[in-house]
Parts: structure tokens; sequence; C-alpha cells
């Protein structure tokens, strides 16, 4: 496959949305990083990874906001956004996956994209654009003005997304809708790995958390920050655990509150046992 990069393009201030949020809403976390994190780990994770993963933004972001992927924060002003793009990609890069950073569910759909022909647009249920596949020489051409998707998806043939990753963060309840999507993906992983979810749909689990196999996680968990559980641990109903390192062998017998922690090996906190700083 040709050398391709990603970007994914945020467009909106927070007055555009219905966040009532003094944030822009590509910036609202989600699973322990911020919405456009999730657009570009998705980027990254498909097969013939990109050369180069920008996040292009017409507002000032803080560079944190990619996390630990190999993504550049690119700050542009409204007209030349292509200037500000073209001298990043190198000579190699022939091919443009160009996706809205408020697409935070986008993952099947938009390898999909990927490993089709040139010149296809992704599109929601009411046809919307929500990624496009180019080849540099249309994205250059398309980029006299500012940045817009109806521009970039002008006469690309439309591509169904997959109808629960079909939709684009723009308010809380969009914003929800994310977050259980990539819950659940989540909590898929982890069980991959071994660990029981006695009841997945009731936890909060952030991208960041690692449970070894045979530990069981009991109803109305939630398991924030760069958390990690040992093998054969049970972790009791309604717990909250927070950047914290809970051994193996361990019993948290139920709403336990641990923040930045260690419990070691075989320990039993009784109910309702807090550790660590409020």
């Amino acid at each position: 496959m040709a050398a391709w990069a990603g970007i994914a393009l945020a467009l909106r201030g927070p007055e555009d949305d219905a966040m009532r949020s003094r944030l822009p809403t590509i910036a609202h976390p989600l699973a322990g990083r911020a919405v456009a994190w999730h657009v570009l780990e998705a980027m990254a994770e498909i097969e013939a990874a990109p050369a180069r993963l920008l996040l292009l933004s017409m507002l000032p972001l803080d560079a944190a906001i990619t996390g630990e992927l190999p993504a550049e924060v690119v700050e542009t002003p409204p007209r030349g956004w292509w200037d500000a793009v073209a001298g990043r990609l190198g000579p190699e890069v022939d091919h443009l996956l160009i996706a809205d950073a408020a697409a935070a569910g986008l993952r099947r759909s938009m390898a999909a994209l990927v490993n089709g022909r040139a010149g296809r647009v992704l599109v929601d249920a009411e046809g919307a654009p929500l990624a496009v596949w180019l080849e540099r020489g249309a994205a250059e051409a398309a980029a006299g003005g500012p940045p817009s998707f109806e521009v970039l998806a002008r006469g690309l043939e439309a591509v169904p997304a997959e109808p629960a990753e079909a939709f684009l963060v723009r308010d809380r309840a969009s914003l929800a809708r994310a977050g259980a999507l990539i819950r659940d993906r989540l909590v898929r992983r982890l069980m991959a790995g071994g660990a029981t979810f006695l009841l997945p749909a009731s936890v909060l689990v952030d991208v960041d958390v690692r449970i070894g196999p045979d530990s069981v996680v009991y109803p109305g968990v939630v398991l924030e920050g760069s958390t990690t559980i040992g093998a054969e641990t049970v972790i009791g109903p309604g717990c909250r655990i927070i950047d914290s390192s809970v051994g193996s062998g361990v019993e948290l017998k139920g709403w336990n509150y641990i923040v930045g922690a260690n419990i070691r090996n075989r320990a039993v906190l009784e109910p309702y046992v807090r550790r660590g700083f409020d």
C-alpha cells in the first residue's frame, strides 16, 4: 500500500456545539483521553500504519492532547491550511485520510475506507461526511479556501459507516454514546486477555487500565487513569480505583475508594475501606 497520512480535522469552537462548555468538544475527556485522541489512535491502529499523524485545528490546542501518539498538533489560519499541512507530510505521502476530529467512534469503518480505493467519503445515516480518503493531489486541489468537509467530499463516492460508529460528538448525549462504545471496546479487549466482567455495561474503564488473567470485576466498578490490576484478583461492586496498582490475589469486598495507592499481593480490603489520597 502507498504511504499515507492521517489528519484529524478540528473545525469547530466551543460556541459551535451544544456542549455548553468553554472547552472545544474535541478536547473533552473520553475514557481517559481527549475526544480527538480516539480519532488519531484509530488511524494509528490501521494495519498499514500512517507515515504521519496530524491534528489540524483553527484553535490553539495543548500539544498534550495527542498523548503518547506520534501525532503533531498543527494550528492553521482559516485560509491556507494546505500550506500548514503540506510541509509536514514528506514527499513519500501520496494519500490522505482526513477525518472529523469529533468522530470518536470511528474504527472499523475508517480502516475499511483506507483499505479500498481513493476518492471515497465515509458518511453517516443522513449522508453527512465523517472522513474522506483522497489522493494527495485531490486534497491539494480542494484546499484553496477554509478547510471544509463539504468541499473535500464533493464528487466523491459515498460509503456508509457502520451504524454504531456513524456519529459525531456534538453534545453531551453523543459524548455519552461515544463513551459507551469505547467502554465496550476496552472491556472486550480486557476480557480477551482473561479478565471477567460480571456486568460489562455497568462499568467504566479508561484506556490505560490493565487487568491480569482470572481477575473478576463486579458491577458498578470504575477504573480510571493508569490503573493496573494483577491476576486472580476480585474487584467487588461499586469500587473506584484511580491511578493505582492492585496486586495479584487481592480481594476488594466492595465500595472501596483507592487513588494513587499500591495494594500488596493477597491483601483483603473490607467494604468501604479507602486507600490513598482524596
